[in-house]
């Protein structure tokens, strides 16, 4: 039996199509606006030929005449022949009929039905969200949010400060007023766990997702399903919340990159407060630095492997902060030994993991960097 190569390794399952949901429904208002249309089409044909048939004229001047006097007449801008006729009394008896049937069956007709179909259609609301969604279906690099709560609140204003773009999946309806008072730029009112609705959001080109449910079998269904569609676990992360360590360490077990336990996260912050007295400059700024609030300084890792010809070489003899601007503010070897603020001398080794604080243009500068400095085959790739 031949096997269908166009199945995908999360199965047979189609993206969830947002705009075109919406370009559904938008068709479907113009779809109501046919038969006022059509009317006017059949009055405004009907009026031409009977002028046509009167004047015993078919000429292209003539029928441009009869089609304008037709307009006019069931418009009820005015009345006059504004041509040559021999028929005056016949054509302006016919004009009376004409009047005394349009106006009722096109103009009033028409007009209500066009008026109400607008007016109970909710167009706008129906236009904003095709944009929303005709937008969002160009996003790359995002990432998707589950769940409007206080947790993804603050997250959301932190990457809306650092311009990250994410999309927020939301299952209950009753917050999606919240979450347009919210200012969300981009969001679906569904189940984060149906592999549609991931797909629809553009999983495949997203960067991570980030689930934080108040239990722990949402995420967890959310985590099964992210990590089905995107096993490659280097370039898609998943985070997530839970509410015990031992749910954070199924999570774990299950794909997500790491969890975090609300809990456990406060209980360990307070106490940092009690070993180490809080300085208002000093504990402010490193919590900035931590939770990404700062938007001019952030702090990376840089992983040394065997692909790199720095290995060996002194920080000094690398120049990294003269050529990017970052500064090696630590050296944590593959031993887990921490080197705090490195001097020149330092040497790179093997397996360290490099400590860079910096501005966050600076810090690209310094992957960038590192990046360049990875050994190349004979064909010009870099070995991975």
């Amino acid at each position: 039996m031949r096997r269908n190569n166009n199945n995908k390794h999360y199965g047979n399952v189609k993206p969830k199509n947002y705009r075109a949901i919406y370009e559904e429904k938008f068709y479907n208002i113009l779809f109501q606006l046919r038969y006022p249309l059509m009317t006017v089409i059949f009055f405004t044909t009907l009026g031409v030929l009977m002028l046509m048939i009167i004047n015993n004229k078919s000429d292209g001047q003539s029928v441009l005449n009869y089609f304008f006097h037709t307009v006019i007449t069931f418009s009820t801008v005015g009345y006059t022949e504004g041509y040559g006729t021999e028929n005056v009394n016949l054509n302006r008896f016919f004009s009376t009929l004409f009047i005394m049937i349009s106006i009722p069956l096109v103009y009033i007709y028409g007009l209500v039905t066009t008026v109400n179909v607008f007016l109970n259609s909710n167009i706008t609301e129906i236009f904003r969200y095709w944009r929303m969604y005709k937008a969002m279906d160009q996003l790359k690099g995002h990432y998707i949010i589950c769940r409007f709560n206080g947790i993804t609140r603050e997250l959301m204003k932190n990457l809306k400060k650092r311009g990250i773009k994410y999309v927020l999946v939301e299952p209950d309806p009753a917050l999606e007023e919240d979450i347009k008072n919210f200012g969300v730029e981009y969001y679906v009112i569904d189940e984060p766990h149906k592999r549609s609705v991931l797909l629809g959001v553009g999983i495949e080109r997203a960067k991570g997702v980030i689930s934080a449910f108040e239990e722990n079998t949402q995420d967890l269904s959310v985590i099964v399903t992210a990590r089905l569609i995107r096993p490659d676990k280097d370039k898609f992360s998943i985070f997530a919340t839970a509410t015990t360590e031992g749910a954070a360490e199924k999570m774990k077990l299950l794909g997500a990159t790491e969890v975090i336990v609300p809990d456990v996260a406060v209980g360990r912050r307070m106490s940092s407060f009690v070993l180490h007295p809080p300085s208002p400059t000093l504990s402010g700024f490193l919590e900035k630095i931590a939770y990404g609030e700062r938007t001019d300084i952030d702090i990376i890792e840089v992983k040394v492997d065997q692909n790199s010809d720095l290995i060996g070489k002194k920080l000094k003899e690398v120049k990294m902060r003269q050529e990017t601007g970052a500064t090696i503010v630590a050296i944590v070897r593959a031993d887990g030994k921490m080197k705090i603020a490195p001097s020149g001398d330092a040497e790179i080794k093997l397996g360290d993991s490099l400590i860079i604080l910096g501005h966050p243009k600076a810090l690209r500068r310094a992957e960038e960097f590192f990046e360049a400095h990875h050994i190349q085959n004979k064909e010009g790739e870099k070995v991975s």
